[in-house]
C-alpha cells in the first residue's frame, strides 16, 4: 500500500507541476476568463475528458505503441500542431479586430461550443501527448492494481481543471481583467 500511495503521490506532483507550466490551455483558458469568467470555467472544463482520454491512452501504453511505430508518433504530432496553429491563428487574428466585435462574437458561443474547444485543444496539446505517453513508465504506475490506475484516470485531469479553474477566478477578478485588457 505504501508503493500504491507513494506512486500517486508522485503522479500527483508531476502532474500539477506539468499543468502549472504554460502551454496552449493556460493561453485558452487566460484570454477566455480575461473576457468571461463563466466561458472560462467551462473551457477548463472541456480540458478534463481529454485528460481522461490522454491519461488511459498512457496507461494503455501509448508510450511503448509510438516507440514500436514512429510514423504514428509522427502523424499524431502533426495533427496537434496544426490545430494549435489554427488555434493561434484565430487568437492573432482576433487580437486585431474590432473589440466590440469580438465581444458579442465571444457572447455568441454556446456553452457546448466552449467545452468542445477546451476538449479539442488539450486532445492538439502535443505537451499533453509526450508528457502521458511517459509518466506512467516513469513512475511505475503500471504496476499499480487497476482500481488505483482508474484513480490516477480521473484524479489526474482533475488536478488539471482545478488548477485552471483557479487561474479562471483570479484572472477574472475586475482588478487583473483590468490589467490583462
Amino acid at each position: 500500500m505504501i508503493d500504491t500511495l507513494h506512486i500517486m503521490a508522485l503522479l500527483a506532483t508531476a502532474h500539477l507541476f506539468t499543468v502549472m507550466s504554460p502551454g496552449p490551455n493556460q493561453a485558452l483558458v487566460l484570454a477566455t476568463a480575461a473576457r468571461n469568467r463563466n466561458e472560462g470555467l467551462i473551457v477548463a472544463a472541456g480540458f478534463w475528458p481529454a485528460g481522461c482520454l490522454w491519461a488511459s491512452m498512457g496507461l494503455l501504453g501509448m508510450g511503448e505503441l509510438m516507440r514500436s511505430a514512429p510514423m504514428i508518433e509522427l502523424g499524431l504530432r502533426v495533427a496537434c500542431g496544426l490545430y494549435l496553429i489554427y488555434l493561434g491563428i484565430r487568437m492573432f487574428r482576433a487580437s486585431f479586430g474590432d473589440r466590440t466585435k469580438l465581444g458579442r462574437a465571444a457572447a455568441e458561443q454556446s456553452k457546448s461550443k466552449l467545452f468542445l474547444m477546451g476538449f479539442l485543444t488539450n486532445l492538439g496539446n502535443a505537451k499533453a501527448m509526450a508528457y502521458f505517453a511517459s509518466v506512467f513508465a516513469a513512475t511505475g504506475a503500471y504496476e499499480l492494481p487497476w482500481r488505483w490506475q482508474i484513480v490516477a484516470i480521473v484524479l489526474m485531469p482533475g488536478i488539471g481543471f482545478s488548477w485552471n479553474a483557479a487561474l479562471v477566478l483570479f484572472v477574472s477578478s475586475p482588478p487583473i481583467r483590468r490589467a490583462y485588457e
